[in-house]
């Protein structure tokens, strides 16, 4: 057994080099997966604050077409269709708004949600 070992030392340790940086590799790859649908998400829920007009920073302001755009851009995230139609497919929508809004926003809002409901 050890001078099977000893014959071909040289080859055990490419292989267990092999399976080594195979394994780092996996591991990386997992880690990035997870890094990129945690951005995603992140991007995601930015859009949601954007259409519901939340500030991040204090002073800022949010116009209607960058709200108009972010209820456009949730049709990018397949992977949270259902809770968009739970978020945005709610009749007490219109109540919590200004008349601006309800009259330039929330009808593309309605169409977002045509367009997921019928994907």
């Amino acid at each position: 057994m050890f001078e099977l070992i000893g014959n071909h030392a040289d080859q055990i340790t490419i292989i267990i080099a092999i399976f080594a940086g195979l394994f780092a590799f996996i591991k990386w790859l997992d880690t990035r997966n997870q890094t990129l649908k945690n951005e995603r998400y992140e991007r995601y829920i930015q859009h949601i604050r954007i259409l519901s007009g939340s500030k991040e920073n204090e002073g800022a302001f949010i116009c209607m077409t960058e709200q108009i755009a972010a209820a456009w851009l949730l049709l990018e995230y397949s992977e949270y269709f259902e809770i968009t139609l739970k978020i945005l497919d709610n009749p007490d929508l219109e109540k919590m708004s200004n008349e601006p809004w309800q009259q330039f926003v929330l009808p593309q809002i309605k169409q977002v949600i045509a367009d997921i409901k019928s994907r």
